[in-house]
C-alpha cells in the first residue's frame, strides 16, 4: 500500500510540474512539450496506482487495461522527451518539424500497439502479496529500444549543451541532459527488475518495482520544468561548496546520529519512551552542533565573501566629498567585487528625462520621458535585472532590442535600478566581467542585498549632488541633512474637516532614524506609519530614507493590511543591515467611519483620549517588532477603535517615554498623559509642542534618543466630499 500511495503522490507533483512548466512556456515549443512529457507521466504515475486498487485475487481485466494504458503513457512520455531533447535549446526550420512528426507519430503507433496487443503486456494477476504482470514477447525489445533512442536523445542533447555560445541554453541543456542520463537509466533498470518467470511468451514481474517508476520520472520532469524557466546562470561553484559542507555536516553529525536514534529506537523494545525522549533530545543537541560548527568552520566554504565586505564598504562612502568622489568610490568597491570595469550611472532628471552622469566608456545616452522602454521597466516589479534574463525571459521580449541596446551602449550585463514607488530615480549598469564569466544567481542575490545601499547613493545624486547645492555645503552632516528633509517633506498631510494633525521628530545627532509619514489612499482614508529605526546619526537616518520609500512602494502594490506589514518585515530583514530592527505602528484613518485601524509593531505608547470617560486608555495591546524574524505573519494582530467627536490619539517612541532626568526617574505615560491633558482645549500643534517642551524641561535640556510624537485630535465634522 505504501508503494501505491508513493504512485499517486507522485501523479499530483507531476500535475503541479505540468502547470508550472505551462506558466513559464509562454508559448515556445518546447515548454510544451514539457507539459505534455509531465502529463503522461502522470497518467502513467495514476494508473499504476489505480492498478493495485481495483485488481482483486485471480485475473484482472481491468486491471490489465489500466496496466496497458499506464506503459502507452510512459512510452508517449519518452517520446515527448525525445523531440523536447532534440528541439531545444534552438533547433528549428523544416527538417525539426519533420523529425518531430515522425517521433510523435512512431509515439502513437507504438501506444496503440501497447494498449491493442498482448505482445506487451499480456496479463494482469492478483494475489494475496500483491500483483503480478505477466509481460509479452515484445516486452523486452520495445522497452530497450525506447529507452536506447532516449538514452541517444539526452546524450546528444548533452553534446550540443556543452558546445552551445550561449551560457543559459548551454546551462538549460545541461541540467536536463545529466538528469535526463540517471532517469533514464532508473526506468529501465526498474522497468527490468523482478523479472522472475520467462517462458516462449516472455516473463512475468512483481509490479512493485514500478511504482518506483515514479522516482526517476520525478527527477526527469521537474529538471526539464526548472530548465525552461532558467534566466540566470546557475552558479555551480557555489552549488559544489554548499554540497561538499553537507557532505561534511552529513558525515560529521548526521551518521552518529543516526546511530544513536538507531540504538534508542532497538532499546524501544525494553521502553517506548527512550527513543521517544531521547530521538528528539538527540537531535536538537546535533542540529546545535552542526549549525555551531557550520558557523565556526565552513562559512568560508559555503558562501563567496565579499558580500558582507561591500555592504561595509558602499554604507561608508563620504557624501560630503562630492559627486564625482562618490561616483568614483562606488565604481571601485563594486568594481572589486564584481570583477568588472566598465561601469555606468543614469540618473532622473526630475522633468521626467533619464540621463548618465557617469560612464567608463565615456560614452552618454538620454532616454527621454514617455519611452516606451523606461514605462514598460517602471511596470515591472524588479530592480535587478541581468543580460541574460533579457535574452531568456519571454517577460522582455516587448522591449528586448532596446534593452539590449542600452545596454551594449555600456556593454553592460546586469543593472539595478533605484526604485521610488513604482518610478525609476536611478540605475547603476555593471559591464561584463575581466574574465569573462556571466553574473550567476549569487551575484543577483548580491546585488539585491546592497540595493539599499545603491537606492541611498541614487536618491544623493538625484536630489542632493548638484553643483549649485554642493558648493553651499562641506560636512557630511549638513550635506545628508538635505537628503533626509527631502524624504521627510514627503507627506500627504490630512487635510479631512474635523481632523485636527501635528507631529514632531527630534533627534539626538541632527540626523535619526525616527520618522512618520502619512499617503492619503482616497478621499475619505490616509495610510499612517510612526516608529523608530534601530541606530543612530547618519546610519539611521538613510536606513529610515529607505525604509520610508518603500513602505510606499509596497503600499501601492499590495492590498492586505496584514501582508503589507509582513512585506516590511522581510525587506528589513533580507535587504537592511544585519541586526537593523524597526518598532512602530502602521495603521489607517477612516474619516467616513470616524475609525482607526492599526497594527502594533514594537510601539510603546498608543493612547486614546475619550471624551465619554474623560480619561486616556492605553491601547496599543501586544506588538512584535519588525527585522527580527523572517516570518511575523503569526504574531500580526490587526486592530480598530472608534474615534468618536472630541477624542484625542496620542502616539511616540520610546524616545520620550523612557527619558531620564538627572535623577534617573524617567518621564513616563503618566507625565505624557498630564502634559497633553493640560493642553486638550488648544490644537494639535499646541498639545505637540508642549509636550516636548515639558519633556525637555524634565531631562534639563539632554536628549539620549531620537523622538516622535503624534497627537490628532477629532473633532465634529461636517460630511467630508
Amino acid at each position: 500500500m505504501g508503494l501505491t500511495l508513493l504512485s499517486f503522490i507522485a501523479a499530483a507533483l507531476l500535475l503541479f510540474l505540468s502547470f508550472a512548466a505551462s506558466r513559464i512556456s509562454k508559448g515556445r515549443q518546447s515548454g510544451w512539450l514539457v507539459v505534455a512529457m509531465d502529463l503522461f507521466f502522470a497518467v502513467f504515475a495514476l494508473t499504476h496506482g489505480l492498478v493495485d486498487l481495483i485488481s482483486g485475487i485471480g485475473e484482472s481485466t481491468p486491471g490489465l487495461a489500466l496496466s496497458r494504458i499506464a506503459s502507452a503513457s510512459l512510452g508517449l512520455a519518452l517520446c515527448s522527451f525525445i523531440v523536447f531533447s532534440l528541439s531545444f535549446p534552438g533547433w528549428q526550420g523544416i527538417q525539426a518539424k519533420i523529425v518531430a512528426a515522425i517521433i510523435a507519430i512512431s509515439g502513437i503507433v507504438l501506444a496503440a500497439w501497447i494498449i491493442g496487443t498482448d505482445h506487451y503486456i499480456a496479463l494482469i494477476f492478483g494475489v494475496p502479496e500483491g500483483v503480478i504482470r505477466f509481460a509479452g514477447d515484445g516486452y523486452d525489445l520495445a522497452s530497450d529500444l525506447l529507452a536506447g533512442i532516449a538514452l541517444a536523445a539526452a546524450a546528444f542533447l548533452l553534446f550540443r549543451g556543452f558546445l552551445a555560445k550561449d551560457r543559459i541554453e548551454s546551462q538549460r541543456a545541461l541540467i536536463v541532459a545529466i538528469a535526463a542520463i540517471f532517469g533514464l537509466a532508473g526506468l529501465w533498470v526498474l522497468g527490468r527488475a523482478g523479472s522472475g518467470i520467462h517462458g516462449a511468451s516472455g516473463g512475468m514481474q512483481v509490479l512493485w518495482s514500478f511504482h518506483l517508476l515514479a522516482l526517476p520520472a520525478l527527477v526527469m520532469a521537474g529538471a526539464a520544468s526548472y530548465a525552461i524557466g532558467i534566466v540566470r546562470i546557475f552558479d555551480w561553484g557555489i552549488f559544489v561548496r554548499r554540497l561538499l559542507s553537507w557532505t561534511i555536516l552529513a558525515l560529521l553529525y548526521g551518521l552518529p546520529l543516526g546511530a544513536v536514534t538507531a540504538a534508542l529506537v532497538f532499546t524501544g523494545r525494553l521502553s517506548f519512551t527512550i527513543p521517544l525522549v531521547g530521538a528528539p533530545l538527540a537531535f536538537l543537541v546535533a542540529r546545535q552542533l552542526a549549525r555551531g560548527f557550520a558557523t565556526r568552520r565552513l562559512k568560508h566554504i559555503m558562501e563567496q565573501e565579499y558580500r558582507e565586505g561591500l555592504e561595509s564598504g558602499l554604507s561608508h562612502i563620504d557624501l560630503s566629498a562630492g559627486r564625482d568622489a562618490v561616483l568614483a568610490e562606488t565604481h571601485r568597491l563594486l568594481g572589486s567585487a564584481f570583477d568588472f570595469t566598465e561601469f555606468a550611472v543614469m540618473i532622473e532628471d526630475g522633468k521626467g528625462a533619464f540621463r548618465s552622469i557617469y560612464a567608463s566608456t565615456g560614452r552618454s545616452a538620454v532616454v527621454e520621458k514617455g519611452s516606451k522602454m523606461l514605462e514598460f521597466i517602471e511596470t515591472m516589479d524588479v530592480t535587478v535585472l541581468l543580460k541574460s534574463e533579457v535574452m531568456g525571459d519571454p517577460r522582455w521580449a516587448e522591449i528586448r532590442p532596446a534593452l539590449k541596446g542600452f545596454l551594449d551602449l555600456f556593454r553592460g550585463e546586469a543593472i539595478v535600478f533605484a526604485r521610488e514607488g513604482r518610478r525609476i530615480i536611478g540605475a547603476f549598469v555593471m559591464g561584463s566581467r575581466r574574465s569573462g564569466a556571466d553574473y550567476t544567481d549569487y551575484d543577483y542575490e548580491s546585488f539585491r542585498s546592497i540595493y539599499g545601499k545603491l537606492f541611498v547613493i541614487a536618491y544623493y545624486l538625484k536630489n542632493v549632488a548638484r553643483e549649485s547645492l554642493v558648493r553651499t555645503v562641506s560636512r557630511e552632516l549638513a550635506l545628508s541633512d538635505q537628503v533626509i528633509r527631502f524624504a521627510l517633506d514627503k507627506i500627504d498631510r490630512i487635510d479631512a474637516p474635523g481632523i485636527d494633525t501635528a507631529w514632531a521628530t527630534l533627534s539626538t545627532h541632527t540626523l535619526g532614524g525616527d520618522f512618520v509619514d502619512f499617503v492619503r489612499i482616497s478621499k475619505t482614508r490616509w495610510f499612517f506609519v510612526l516608529g523608530d529605526i534601530s541606530g543612530k546619526g547618519l546610519s539611521a537616518a538613510m536606513n529610515m530614507l529607505i525604509l520610508k520609500s518603500m513602505i510606499r512602494t509596497f503600499l501601492r502594490v499590495e492590498k492586505e493590511f496584514p501582508a503589507l506589514v509582513q512585506r516590511v518585515n522581510a525587506f528589513i530583514k533580507e535587504n537592511m543591515p544585519k541586526g537593523t530592527f524597526f518598532a512602530g505602528i502602521f495603521g489607517y484613518f477612516d474619516v467616513e467611519r470616524k475609525a482607526f485601524y492599526f497594527i502594533n509593531c514594537g510601539i510603546p505608547t498608543l493612547l486614546l483620549y475619550s471624551p465619554g470617560f474623560d480619561a486616556f486608555i492605553d491601547v496599543q495591546g501586544e506588538g512584535r517588532i519588525l527585522g527580527f524574524v523572517r516570518d511575523v505573519s503569526p504574531f500580526l494582530k490587526p486592530r480598530k477603535i472608534s474615534l468618536p467627536p472630541g477624542s484625542v490619539l496620542v502616539s511616540c517612541t520610546d524616545g520620550v517615554t523612557e527619558s531620564e532626568n538627572l535623577r534617573a526617574d524617567r518621564f513616563g505615560k503618566e507625565r505624557l498623559i498630564r502634559s497633553v491633558r493640560e493642553r486638550l482645549a488648544s490644537d494639535a500643534r499646541t498639545i505637540t509642542d508642549g509636550v516636548v517642551e515639558d519633556l525637555l524641561d524634565f531631562t534639563a535640556g539632554r536628549q539620549e534618543d531620537d523622538i516622535s510624537l503624534l497627537v490628532m485630535k477629532f473633532r465634529q465634522s461636517r460630511s467630508v466630499t
